[in-house]
């Protein structure tokens, strides 16, 4: 007879959530669509409290920072489902074992712990701590449009990750010195930090003068780079893992925060909507 514990139907959810992912998001983006015409004929109007902010990047930069982005993680793609094809270690899967075994040999044994502590930053208990933490502090400030986005761009990465795992399903370094389950292709530590942090540092920013700004999302940077190497130093992911991690959480948070200020300050259809609302949009 099957023993069932506490967290059975966490674990249930989840492998559901892995075998239904795209459809999951579909559905996110759906109810985030919904929420947005909400506000624009002012229902809700106690969540939409939002004020804006001059934190707004010239032109279209954040369309190519996700462009380029989605480009490179399209190419890592092509690479891994090639290498998986081949017999022997070729292209992208032999140059990440030459990175990996360069990297992971110079770590020193006394330094494993530190990096093993480092690299729970993006362990999956800690970032849904702090989602949840910074959702229920946006909520209370009524602050929707921020909430939103930051639902989207945190949830969204998140089930990108499941989808393209179970997709490519490409196995992990075997001499890893922590044990993980799961897939390797893309590193979900990776793209969660890049997300979580990039989308942090963005609702820190708009909050600080401008001259703190940059040293904001320097810090986001670091964070994000830093927990992606400690992947590759325990050996638990590939390079190429790491990379497309931080390009998909990087190309999806920046392709949020685009549409976030479009939102924010007017722009095409969505004026159109405001003006058919008569409410303007804050």
């Amino acid at each position: 007879m099957p023993v069932f514990s506490a967290a059975t139907p966490v674990v249930l959810l989840a492998q559901w959530v892995d075998s239904h992912a795209i459809w999951v998001l579909l559905l996110l983006l759906l109810l985030a669509a919904g929420m947005l015409r909400w506000r624009a004929q002012g229902r809700a109007a106690w969540l939409w409290q939002d004020r804006s902010a001059d934190l707004r990047p010239g032109g279209n930069w954040l369309l190519v920072v996700a462009g380029l982005a989605g480009a490179v993680l399209a190419l890592l793609v092509v690479g891994v489902q090639q290498s998986q094809s081949l017999q022997s270690p070729q292209g992208l899967m032999a140059l990440d074992l030459k990175l990996q075994r360069a990297v992971s040999a110079g770590l020193p044994p006394s330094l494993q712990p530190l990096v093993q502590g480092w690299t729970m930053l993006g362990d999956l208990r800690v970032m849904g701590l702090l989602s949840l933490v910074v959702g229920l502090w946006l909520l209370w400030r009524r602050q929707g449009l921020q909430l939103l986005s930051w639902v989207v761009a945190v949830a969204g990465t998140g089930l990108w990750v499941r989808f393209i795992k179970g997709t490519l399903q490409r196995a992990r370094p075997l001499d890893g010195l922590v044990y993980e389950a799961g897939f390797s292709f893309p590193s979900g530590h990776s793209a969660g930090t890049a997300a979580i942090f990039g989308m942090l540092a963005w609702l820190v920013a708009r909050r600080l003068p401008p001259h703190w700004r940059p040293w904001v999302f320097a810090v986001a940077a670091l964070l994000a780079l830093s927990t992606g190497l400690s992947r590759v130093l325990l050996s638990v992911h590939h390079a190429s893992d790491v990379l497309a991690g931080l390009c998909l959480g990087l190309g999806w948070t920046a392709l949020v925060l685009w549409l976030t200020d479009r939102v924010e300050h007017g722009g095409g259809a969505l004026r159109a909507l405001q003006a058919e609302a008569q409410l303007p949009l804050r």
